[in-house]
């Protein structure tokens, strides 16, 4: 009889690792706490989002993936518990662990000697060996590290690799005691990829957030740097093709928003949370959530500027490209800095119109987008550029303006558009960046 491992979570991070583990070869048992989301994907094991090849391996493993709402029967098949469930943070920057408390609980009743649990959610450091192993010891009874075992894994795949990163890259591990790093390892080692084991849990929470923690910095470094050579009247991408090119101990990010998105926002407060809990000051940790968010909100601010000194009384804006990041391509929505900059400008005026478009995505905040970049930017006064998706790079500023309204603003948040040196007295570009075209 095949082992049979149970994924607790269904959403960007647990489908892609069902999938995965079936083509691998194991029998995939899943739980969510949302009853609809488990009937269709019973009914049609068409994942709910876009991510290349997911739906394809879930199809092919489908006699390998069975999808479930009954905990009781859940915990009597499944011998290792993987958890995906989402901890997003709270407004106060600290983790939101209602989903995971949820899923601990609902576990720890029904757990049984020999089963391994295995934490992959992000949290706070210390969250397993004093949050998540206590409570499945008092709900069930039994002892962490003799009756059953317990562990970390960080998730750190990339949403439109995820799963070719599922089987490729290395995969931390880190147990409450040896035999349930070993018992981890031995599970997760079939997807592929090296298994790097780590003294403890604390270890492997804390290297998640790092990961994050440098990319996000990064990013702030950048946009910080586009800042300053937009005064200088440069081309902040010059300077890091540059840099990046003749120095090889150098990797500059290119200037754009902020660590948007649900991890590069979220995973630095977590850490932030976690060291003011401790008493540590953290000047470079707050500063980089700052740094990033104003990198985005900044954007709202010029459009509103632009709005109110042509004095636009009903002011049409497009917002391209809205899933949080443009490459690799997903239709996520969380912390997408569409959402942002619409909310930011939906307070500030009481009559704005909005109109939207993103290949991957058919409604944004209750509206459906239009069908076509063309149809999203006519007789727009103001259009924004948001990702680096593909579909949008090398788009020739005069296909804009035959449609664009007048007076017209385009911000250019990734360097899409060509030829932006125009000399239309009612348009105005601001390339993030780029202190040569910014005209605004």
């Amino acid at each position: 009889m095949k082992q049979k491992i149970g994924v607790v979570g269904l959403g960007h991070v647990g489908l892609p690792i069902v999938a995965a583990l079936a083509n691998v070869g194991y029998q995939v048992i899943c739980i969510d706490v949302d009853r609809e989301k488990v009937k269709k994907l019973q009914q049609t094991y068409e994942p709910p989002m876009y991510e290349p090849g997911l739906s394809e391996t879930m199809k092919l493993n489908q006699e390998k993936i069975e999808f479930t709402v009954d905990y009781d029967y859940f915990m009597k098949e499944c011998s290792a518990i993987l958890i995906t469930v989402g901890t997003p943070v709270k407004a106060d920057g600290t983790p939101d662990y209602e989903l995971l408390n949820s899923a601990i609980t609902s576990i720890g009743k029904k757990l049984r000697k020999g089963q391994l649990i295995v934490l992959k959610s992000t949290v706070v450091p210390g969250t397993t060996e004093n949050l998540v192993a206590p409570k499945l010891e008092e709900l069930s009874g039994l002892k962490a590290g003799s009756d059953f075992y317990v562990a970390f894994c960080p998730e750190r795949t990339i949403e439109g690799l995820a799963l070719y990163e599922l089987y490729t890259l290395p995969k931390i591990v880190g147990g409450v005691d040896a035999k349930s790093a070993d018992r981890a390892a031995a599970v997760i080692r079939k997807l592929g990829g090296r298994i790097i084991k780590v003294s403890s849990p604390r270890v492997a929470e804390i290297c998640k957030l790092v990961d994050n923690l440098y990319r996000a910095m990064n990013i702030g470094l950048g946009n910080e740097i586009g800042q300053i050579c937009e005064k200088l009247g440069i081309d902040a991408y010059e300077v890091t093709c540059a840099v990046n090119t003749a120095y090889a101990r150098t990797h500059l990010y290119r200037a754009g928003l902020g660590a948007d998105g649900p991890c590069l926002s979220k995973d630095p407060q977590i850490l932030r949370s976690y060291a003011r809990e401790k008493g540590l000051d953290t000047d470079m940790l707050e500063a980089c959530v700052i740094t990033n968010e104003k990198a985005t909100s900044r954007v709202a601010s010029i459009c509103s500027r632009f709005i109110k000194s042509k004095k636009i009384s009903t002011p049409q804006v497009s917002l391209v490209e809205l899933a949080f990041k443009g490459f690799p391509e997903t239709d996520d929505l969380r912390g997408s800095p569409a959402i942002k900059i619409h909310n930011a400008l939906k307070r500030e005026f009481s009559k704005i119109e909005f109109k939207y478009y993103d290949p991957f995505i058919k409604n944004f905040l209750g509206n459906s987008t239009a069908e076509t970049l063309n149809g999203c930017i006519k007789n727009s006064n103001v259009v924004l550029f948001l990702t680096d998706h593909q579909s949008f790079m090398n788009i020739d500023v005069k296909d804009i303006l035959k449609n664009a309204g007048r007076p017209l603003l385009i911000v250019d948040c990734w360097h899409n558009i060509t030829n932006p040196e125009i000399k239309e007295k009612d348009v105005k570009i601001f390339r993030i960046g780029d202190g040569l075209s910014s005209k605004f």
